[in-house]
């Protein structure tokens, strides 16, 4: 038995940065990569960003089209959105090249009816995409349902083809395989602990085996990524209504702007830590200035959907942080001096009482992710499940700002006793070692701890 199969799976609640570790062990000359698989479908979004910064997003087709040289199969958990699909196909040709994208007969199409049934139906906070609807009409047989036919070079194949095609890769002991998970462990149906607010579906590395019809004898290595401070979507959805979308366990919500001030001026975040930390009063005449530049949507993100009863006056110190933060972030200004708390500094290069903004939008909604608190007994349960081979520690850079687009090996770097206790906490609880910390968006912007992949085995 050939042991050759690599599966890359998210930790948390999703956007812990799958695709760019992906990206890493695509781009590695000493991997050899014949193929790549995924089962996604188009309620989730994977960036790569290459060395230079340019951003694509992959939904259905394998990130690994970065490298030339991979065969690439969309397995029978997907599903399509023909529009979507066409738009992805024509943004990653520049990958594609004239390669063909091998797609399983059971691929179902999404269509209208199934995104008007979840806007209709879900309550507890969706993309919208049709992912849950045309799952259930596939587990029903629905007469009306519709498969993907073929277009262009994405070729449909029959699942004796498909599986011939993809065993040539799995039974070759010189080639990995890797398999790309969507979503995360915490959105999981069955087993996150957070139903209703989860996907559609089941999130795993036993799942993923299933969904492409790979032995689970098949697997050598599970990276799983993570990171520090994990995220939910945005309460409000794109037409301003509001849906609760989910907690994180028991890990406390935070805001951005206590992220940001942390990995700028140390500390860990915490509920209470900027009144605990920092000094400052609330100037009304600023207040009112950002209050008429933040959106609706904003105000609702921030106060609630009852916002308009939120009197001024008892608007406290890290609200109104929160709400220059936002009033500047809708101006596309992420580099900002704060008018509210005076700020030691941390780099002569930046003007006093500088916060540098390192808040997400979600890659399909494009609306602000909800962060939090780990929650370490979910991400426990999530390694007993998955018993990944190494953590992938992404976002690094919200525990330190210092180590921003860093790239060298992790014996290069002296960490201080904050940062090697957190280290330690993460693979005891975990029992997992800790295999790279991922310090930016930028492909190989990673410190090294251990090799990712292992050598291939045969048993």
């Amino acid at each position: 038995m050939i042991k050759n199969v690599i599966s890359v799976i998210d930790g948390a609640a999703g956007s812990c940065g799958k695709a760019k570790v992906v990206g890493e062990i695509a781009t590695d000359q000493n991997i050899n990569l014949g193929a790549a698989v995924t089962n996604c479908m188009p309620n989730a979004g994977h960036t790569f960003v290459d060395e230079k910064g340019h951003a694509t997003v992959f939904r259905n087709i394998p990130v690994s089209a970065v490298n030339p040289n991979t065969e690439l199969f969309i397995g029978p958990g997907s599903a399509i959105d023909m529009k979507v699909f066409k738009d992805e196909y024509k943004r990653v040709k520049k990958y594609l090249g004239d390669r063909k994208i091998y797609v399983h007969e059971m691929v179902p199409l999404i269509m209208a009816r199934h995104k008007n049934y979840e806007r209709k139906h879900i309550k507890s906070g969706s993309t919208f995409k049709g992912c849950g609807a045309i799952s259930s009409e596939k587990v029903l047989r629905d007469a009306k349902l519709e498969f993907f036919k073929t277009f262009q070079n994405a070729i449909l194949c029959s699942n004796d083809e498909w599986l011939d095609r993809l065993y040539s890769h799995l039974d070759n002991a010189s080639e990995y395989t890797i398999l790309e998970g969507s979503q995360g462990c915490d959105l999981s149906l069955n087993h996150s602990g957070n139903y209703p607010y989860v996907t559609s579906r089941n999130v795993s590395t036993a799942q993923l085996l299933a969904d492409s019809g790979i032995s689970p004898e098949k697997l050598l290595d599970t990276i799983m990524v993570i990171r520090p401070f994990p995220i939910r979507i945005s309460n409000i959805t794109k037409d301003g209504e509001y849906i609760y979308t989910g907690a994180y366990g028991t890990g406390a919500e935070l805001t951005w702007s206590q992220i940001n001030l942390a990995s700028l001026y140390g500390g860990y975040p915490h509920p209470g830590d900027v009144d605990e930390l920092y000094s400052g009063h609330v100037a009304l005449k600023h207040l009112k200035k950002y209050l008429s530049q933040c959106s609706e949507i904003y105000l609702k993100q921030l106060f609630g959907e009852d916002y308009r009863s939120k009197k001024i006056g008892d608007i406290t110190l890290l609200e109104a942080l929160e709400l220059e933060r936002l009033a500047y972030k809708s101006r596309g200004i992420s580099e900002y001096v704060t008018k509210f708390i005076d700020l030691g500094m941390f780099d002569s290069d930046y003007p006093p009482n500088t916060i540098i903004d390192q808040s997400e939008q979600t890659t399909v909604t494009k609306m602000e992710r909800r962060i939090f608190d780990l929650d370490i007994n979910k991400l426990k349960n999530n390694c007993r499940i998955n018993t990944p081979s190494s953590l992938y520690l992404n976002f690094f850079q919200h525990l330190c700002y210092d180590y921003e687009g860093e790239k060298r090996d992790f014996d290069e770097y002296y960490f201080d006793k904050y940062l090697r206790e957190y280290f330690a906490f993460l693979e005891n609880a975990t029992d997992t070692p800790i295999s790279a910390l991922g310090t930016g968006a930028r492909n190989k912007e990673r410190i090294l701890k251990r090799t990712l992949v292992r050598p291939i085995e045969r048993r």
